[in-house]
């Protein structure tokens, strides 16, 4: 029974691990799918009315971070996030610098424009990689608002079609625009995008029009309107002196139908030609503008980036991460085998095994306190003999044994195949050698 319970206490234990080991594949399999949904993408909408800008963010997941002034965590100037999907944050623009409302503001002296940097954290408290940085500005027109919050914005940067983190300076990389949920019936025209440090330091890259400020930094969006993306190339990846995180920030303006292609100096005649026109469809007007943003730091020539580059294809990388896997898969199961196979063993050895009872045999019960001793050939005594005859007495030398009790006998043999009869039955005597020279024999009366 012991053994039995061992061997299902082990099984057990080895069918609970291979259950354990798929479910582990299954998990990783759906976090790799769900990578692109997961991904901390919030949306910045904001409004500018008598003197206070109202910042609202919408989020693809419950949110439990942070809004606030980038370089202000006061309680006038943050909103914690309460776990759901959006949250707002109010600030003060005409709050005097000092004052417990202010955020931060800079102004235009020339414009009149005021603009203030936030950021988005995911963490309340810690600053990560994923965070969020905006600029936001209001004129004197304000700040138009979008219409449509059911779809999402982002802007990546891309090398080879995956996301990084960490660029190196000097590389090109591809500046991607993208609306979740292309229906085709909404299109998107990416302007005023910048790069900033946290020091505020900016370079503009494209202008209010689409078009690129400077042709030999970075091209202008070419958009796929089925896929809902804008793709522009950055020709060599810059940094700022100062810091070694850039922030790219742009506009994306969302359109019913098309937004047309900007005309911008230096454009073929086809491009001037599709600026008007597209697919058939007139160009309407703009009917929102979103926020969107992303950052990178910028590495060295020769830096290994420390953080992996996401992949968003669903696969598994690096390729020798998978294959280690399903080495240790394959080891887990033949060990598997093996132990269910020593068990079984064990359990048939157990059961075949059978408990042999040894006859009773009248040395068992010899006292070595006795005086007489057998002989050891054809040595005799009496099992029930009376007080005379306690000592058994030898009989080697004698030719007859009284008894009056018992006319049973014992003749014990110290060879191989002697055996005891006992009351009745017959003797079979096998003569395996020459016969002794001293004779024993019963005699009664």
């Amino acid at each position: 029974m012991p053994v039995r319970r061992t061997n299902f206490h082990a099984f057990t234990s080895a069918l609970v691990s291979v259950l354990f080991l798929v479910l582990v594949a299954l998990r990783v399999g759906q976090v790799t799918g769900q990578l692109l949904d997961t991904e901390f993408q919030p949306t910045v909408t904001a409004t500018c009315k008598a003197g206070h800008m109202t910042i609202r963010v919408n989020l693809n997941q419950s949110f439990v971070g942070a809004i606030h002034a980038r370089d202000f965590r006061t309680p006038q100037c943050m909103a914690p996030g309460n776990g759901s999907t959006h949250a707002t944050l109010a600030i003060n623009l005409l709050a005097p610098k000092g004052s417990p409302d202010y955020c931060g503001v800079l102004v235009n002296n020339d414009t009149e424009e005021r603009s203030i940097p936030i950021a988005v954290r995911i963490h309340k408290t810690l600053e990560l990689a994923d965070d969020k940085f905006y600029v936001i500005t209001c004129g004197k027109a304000g700040f138009k608002n979008a219409k449509n919050e059911t779809s999402l914005v982002s802007l990546r940067l891309l090398d080879g079609g995956h996301k990084v983190q960490e660029a190196i300076y000097g590389h090109n990389y591809t500046l991607r625009a993208e609306i979740s949920r292309p229906d085709g019936m909404y299109g998107i025209k990416v302007k005023s995008c910048f790069a900033f440090n946290k020091r505020n330091s900016s370079v503009q890259l494209i202008d209010d029009k689409g078009c690129p400020v400077k042709a030999r930094v970075m091209t202008k969006f070419i958009y796929d309107r089925n896929t809902g993306l804008a793709d522009a190339t950055l020709f060599s990846m810059f940094r700022f002196p100062d810091s070694p995180q850039v922030h790219f920030q742009c506009d994306i303006a969302v359109c019913r139908g098309s937004c047309g292609i900007p005309v911008c100096e230096g454009d073929n005649e086809e491009d001037i030609k599709g600026a008007s026109l597209i697919n058939g469809q007139s160009v309407s007007g703009e009917e929102g503008v979103l926020l969107a943003g992303t950052s990178v730091f910028v590495l060295d020539p020769g830096q290994t980036p420390s953080v992996q580059t996401l992949y968003e294809d669903g696969s598994v990388h690096p390729l020798w991460l998978l294959w280690l896997a399903v080495a240790l898969g394959i080891l887990f199961l033949i060990m598997l085998i093996i132990n269910i196979f020593l068990c079984s063993a064990m359990t048939c050895s157990c059961t075949r095994t059978d408990i042999i009872e040894k006859e009773p045999s009248i040395i068992e019960d010899y006292d070595p306190y006795r005086s007489w001793h057998g002989s050891q050939y054809g040595s005799r005594y009496s099992l029930n003999g009376k007080q005379g005859y306690a000592s058994g007495g030898s009989t080697m030398n004698s030719t007859r044994s009284i008894s009056t009790n018992s006319d049973h006998y014992a003749i014990v043999h110290s060879r191989p195949g002697s055996r005891y009869s006992g009351p009745g039955q017959k003797h079979h005597h096998h003569h395996r050698g020459p016969p002794s020279n001293i004779g024993s024999h019963y005699s009664g009366k």
